[in-house]
């Protein structure tokens, strides 16, 4: 349950995100042809500020006058965010398990079958384990 609302409150962000670029992208085009005489920059930022401060008065308007730009856009919006937060792919790629796939600065535990591999892997009791360690140290030191 925890992985659904967070889920929703990604598509909750991405959606308003989106919107906020649909608004000033559809009310863009048809103030850009209002205002083809003024081109300095003043008209474009209050428009823009306008229009992130006021989204719901932008969009009221722009449903208002029927932009078609802006319908589109607000079904692709819904759209791409509904397939980023929910159809997207949400498993680890193969490089980023460490168990598949091994580079340098990767660990990982190894398995029991990694480790006691038959004919290989020796058992030997303590004492003779002791009594090699031992017979090995002597060696280094030139003792026989």
């Amino acid at each position: 349950m925890k992985m659904v609302g967070i889920r929703l409150l990604l598509a909750a962000g991405i959606l308003l995100i989106l919107e906020l670029l649909v608004i000033n992208v559809a009310g863009l085009l048809p103030f850009v042809a209002a205002h083809k005489a003024d081109v300095s920059a003043a008209p474009y930022m209050d428009f823009f500020k306008y229009s992130l401060l006021n989204p719901i008065d932008s969009s009221i308007m722009l449903v208002e006058g029927k932009n078609p730009l802006f319908f589109i856009g607000s079904v692709g919006a819904v759209l791409l965010a509904m397939y980023a937060v929910f159809f997207a792919k949400d498993r680890k790629a193969e490089y980023q398990l460490a168990d598949r796939y091994g580079v340098y600065g990767k660990a990982r535990w190894a398995r029991k079958n990694e480790i006691f591999v038959p004919n290989e892997t020796v058992s030997i009791p303590a004492k003779q384990l002791m009594h090699d360690l031992e017979a090995s140290m002597m060696e280094t030191r030139g003792e026989k």
